[in-house]
């Protein structure tokens, strides 16, 4: 191969030096030197627009628009923590407390569209409070997790509260939201409501970070809640089912699985045998002899299919039926996903995601809750 090679090269640089073609030659060179000179230029302006429309785009961008709530403006980092003046809660025949947990995140609480309020946060827990005894939350940003706990305070209601550190390729972010935990733990841990903390949420899925530096920030965390005396803390990460390996298992003090039929396909009809039967041989048995939980599980409503899996809220209803009373019988401790629609996920391309409440962005009921009494797990 060598041979040829050098073969070829010496065949060129003959032609080159042909003097009868060296003038034409020279002249082709020229040109062609010209013209990919042009190109190249064209090809780095194009480049630039590019780049400066998508950061045109991601740094003055508005805010997602919800029909009947009202909006904070970009960059505002405030809150209004007034306190609410209508504490009542009127119970709703419709409201049953039939979940172990549900997911939830309040409105306008995305950094930088800071502008939830704890009297908008407090209707919400008024709701929840009927549904369920526990609730996890997933960052924060926007003393988000400071509103909840003092509307749970101020209504003098039984609830538990996982609190979660947003863990993403972003140091900054995790400063900030650690230091905000802090902040929060300081002010409400005496109150009794915070039942563990989670470190991320499916933050191995998306590969943002190592493993190795997931556990570390995990066992800084547990180190820390020692320092501070409250041992009493779980602390855990949440990901999906299937990325529950021995080291995870070894690092927290719990086993949190995200666990959608939905996305593995299964047709609704199917969807609670399968998840019951995944999570126990997936998530169950490895995680021995801690204990697992399925930290997310439900059916979105619209806007989507995946293979036998239809959105839709009869197919919601239909999960709804089938998981909830079977898993509350067999003391399978889940969170269902989610209380609320979240229409700012539209911002990530991803519509789907936007209806997986069971009630819509305006606290309207999309289901018939069914009526079992929540199972009564040792965590």
């Amino acid at each position: 191969m060598g041979g040829k090679r050098e073969t070829i090269w010496r065949r060129i640089s003959i032609a080159t030096r042909d003097p009868s073609g060296s003038e034409w030659l020279e002249k082709q060179q020229k040109s062609a030197r010209r013209q990919k000179l042009i190109l190249f230029v064209i090809g780095m302006s194009l480049v630039t627009i590019i780049v400066g429309v998508i950061g045109y785009h991601y740094t003055h961008r508005t805010p997602p628009t919800y029909p009947n709530i009202k909006q904070a403006p970009i960059g505002n980092e405030a809150v209004n923590t007034a306190k609410p003046s209508d504490i009542s809660i009127i119970p709703n025949p419709k409201y049953i407390r039939s979940f172990w947990g549900i997911g939830y995140t309040p409105l306008n609480t995305q950094f930088p569209y800071c502008g939830a309020s704890l009297a908008n946060i407090t209707e919400d827990i008024k709701i929840l409070s009927q549904l369920t005894p526990r609730i996890r939350l997933y960052g924060q940003d926007c003393q988000q997790a400071e509103m909840v706990l003092q509307a749970i305070k101020i209504l003098k209601v039984k609830m538990l509260v996982t609190l979660t550190v947003w863990v993403d390729a972003n140091d900054t972010t995790y400063e900030r939201q650690y230091n905000s935990m802090l902040s929060t733990l300081k002010k409400y841990y005496a109150d009794g409501n915070i039942e563990s903390v989670s470190i991320g949420n499916e933050v191995l899925f998306r590969k943002e970070i190592k493993p190795e530096v997931l556990w570390q920030r995990m066992n800084d965390f547990r180190f820390t809640l020692k320092q501070l005396n409250m041992t009493r803390l779980k602390v855990v990460t949440s990901d999906l089912g299937s990325n529950i390996s021995p080291d995870m298992v070894k690092n927290t003090d719990a086993v949190w699985a995200n666990v959608h039929p939905f996305f593995a396909g299964v047709v609704v009809e199917k969807a609670a045998d399968w998840t019951f039967k995944y999570f126990q041989e997936t998530d169950v048995k490895p995680a021995l002899p801690k204990l697992a939980i399925i930290s997310e599980v439900g059916w979105p409503t619209q806007n989507g299919t995946n293979s036998g899996a239809v959105a839709s809220v009869p197919n919601l209803q239909l999960f709804l039926d089938t998981f909830l009373c079977e898993a509350n019988r067999q003391k399978v401790p889940y969170y269902f996903f989610e209380a609320f629609d979240e229409p700012w996920k539209i911002i990530t391309g991803s519509d789907m995601e936007t209806h997986w409440g069971i009630m819509t962005v305006n606290r309207e009921l999309k289901i018939k809750i069914p009526n079992c009494p929540v199972a009564q797990v040792n965590y």
